[in-house]
Formats: C-alpha cells, sequence, structure tokens
C-alpha cells in the first residue's frame, strides 16, 4: 500500500454530529453517523488510490477502532498522533 498522510480534522474526514454525555463511546454513534464516517474514508481511500479491498478492511477497522475510542464529537478533534495510532492498531503502515 501507498504511504500517505491523512488529517481526518483537517480534510473533513469525520463530519459528525457531536454527542457528548455518553459512558460507552461506540453506542454513541448512529447508523448514520458510522455510515458518513464510512463513505468519507473510502472516498478519501479511493482518491489516494487505496485497492478497494484493502480501502474497505482500513476503513471497517478505523471505524472499529476509533467509535470504540470515541464519541462521534471527539472523534471530529482528535490528533494526528491519536490518528497515527489508530491506523498502527490496523496494521497501516505510514
Amino acid at each position: 500500500m501507498k504511504k500517505f498522510r491523512l488529517v481526518f480534522p483537517a480534510l473533513g474526514f469525520l463530519l459528525l454530529l457531536g454527542i457528548a454525555g455518553c459512558k460507552s463511546q461506540a453506542s454513541s454513534w448512529s447508523k448514520e453517523q458510522k455510515d458518513t464516517w464510512t463513505t468519507n474514508c473510502m472516498k478519501l481511500m479511493n482518491d489516494r488510490g487505496v485497492a478497494q479491498k484493502d480501502a474497505t478492511a482500513l476503513c471497517d477497522c478505523m471505524l472499529q477502532k476509533t467509535s470504540a475510542k470515541y464519541t462521534p464529537g471527539e472523534a471530529e478533534k482528535i490528533t494526528v498522533d491519536q490518528e497515527r495510532q489508530l491506523w498502527q492498531e490496523c496494521d497501516y503502515q505510514w
């Protein structure tokens, strides 16, 4: 896979409605928010020339990791370092 720098907040990658005060981050994501997140991820991956199969696997993993750790509002504000950690957890090499 091609290496690239991806900054979710700067690219509007996580344009979602914020939900505050949820104890379980994963349960704070609505189906619509997950669908929007996945659509944006897939578009970005396709624009970067990532193969469809790889893009699907990466976007699924990133959504799972992101939604497990952050509410949608928190995900909009993650730092580049936090984002990199998520990519590494999905076995993506920068």
